[in-house]
């Protein structure tokens, strides 16, 4: 939006009976005088009537307590010296601040279209690793500037908890987990402020190659298999930590427990590239890669948002949100699709969603 704005001197004259702001149009009639001289004139050429035009600077002439202009029968009119002093006052002042004004005017219409512009403000997402976050950033940029930041979800939600944020994104896990991870994050959002959409569903489990099988959380555990993992702070690592506080597997125990990457496609392509024998990510980065996945844990993906926030991003991320696919999405019931804090509190410290239809375990050649 380009707003332009126009400056102008208004002049304030006091006399006995107060203080009036002078109509330009008096300036007009007076350099109309002075230029064709007579009121006929300068009525013509300021657009109003010789009546109208009379009568207005005999008002200011009562007004002011002198005379505007000095006419005779037959001889036309001129200004007299207070009314030629006053245009003149008013022709030197208006030269002398003209460009100041026309400065000022610029600055102010560029600062106002720059405040009614949407692009200006812009909005930045802290989010969980997820290609339909990318594609969310994508479709806001086309009315505002976004920023995008990957990070581990309990890091995504402590820096949004912070207003460091606008919008966060999250996994959480389903089943015997929500009870425990799901219920720690969770615990970062206000059910007072926040809004929440469910954006996708995932599974998690183990990857490793085709002709060397990882099935088991023991056998990371023997010591013999090359493990990547998912960086601290991360959901997925929060999983498999849970993962192993529960089959009561010390992470020592595993070789390459402390060797990290940041996406589960980084993780499948070095389990791919035979850097790593095994890793713990998704069912999608496995299958983009062509390798074994044995499938662990289900997982909903959430886009968290205040709702003192931008009406109209809301809106956007709503309508995004309510666009994607999502498998078992006609069986759900709104609030699994907008979820409350309080509901999501309720269904992941019992763990009663039920499970969406995962890929089970694939051996692809």
């Amino acid at each position: 939006m380009n707003i332009k704005v126009s400056l102008a001197l208004r002049w304030s004259l006091g006399s006995e009976d107060g203080e009036h702001n002078l109509d330009p149009l008096v300036f007009a009639l007076l350099r109309g005088v002075r230029q064709g001289g007579h009121l006929n004139f300068a009525a013509r050429e300021a657009g109003v009537s010789y009546r109208h035009a009379w009568g207005l600077l005999r008002d200011w002439e009562t007004r002011l307590g002198k005379p505007l202009l000095s006419a005779r029968q037959g001889r036309g009119a001129h200004l007299t010296e207070f009314g030629e002093t006053l245009l003149e006052l008013a022709d030197e002042t208006t030269a002398a601040l003209a460009p100041a004004l026309d400065s000022a005017a610029l600055e102010a219409g560029a600062r106002l279209s720059e405040a009614a512009d949407p692009r200006r403000h812009p909005v930045v997402i802290v989010s969980s690793h997820s290609p339909r976050m990318l594609a969310l950033r994508d479709s806001l940029n086309d009315r505002h500037r976004v920023s995008l930041d990957v990070l581990g979800s309990e890091s995504a939600l402590q820096r949004y908890r912070r207003g460091g944020a606008d919008l966060a994104g999250f996994h959480l896990p389903q089943g015997e987990l929500g009870r425990s991870v799901g219920a720690h994050l969770i615990g970062l959002l206000d059910p007072a402020r926040d809004l929440v959409w469910l954006l996708e569903t995932r599974t998690l489990g183990l990857i490793s190659r085709p002709r060397r099988p990882c099935r088991t959380l023991d056998a990371l555990a023997r010591g013999k298999l090359r493990f990547i993992n998912r960086q601290a702070g991360s959901g997925t690592r929060l999983v498999f930590d849970g993962l192993l506080g529960n089959a009561g597997i010390a992470p020592g125990t595993i070789t390459g427990y402390a060797d990290e990457e940041y996406t589960h496609t980084a993780v499948a392509a070095l389990v791919a590239s035979g850097n790593a024998d095994a890793g713990f990510g998704s069912a999608a980065a496995a299958a983009q890669m062509k390798l074994h996945f044995e499938p662990m844990v289900d997982e909903r993906f959430y886009i968290v948002m205040s709702r003192d926030g931008d009406p109209a991003l809301r809106r956007a991320v709503a309508a995004f949100c309510d666009a994607q696919t999502i498998e078992g999405r006609e069986n759900m019931k709104g609030d699994e699709l907008n979820p409350t804090v309080a509901v999501l509190k309720r269904v992941h410290r019992a763990g009663f969603w039920k499970p969406v239809a995962t890929p089970r375990r694939t051996d692809t050649a």
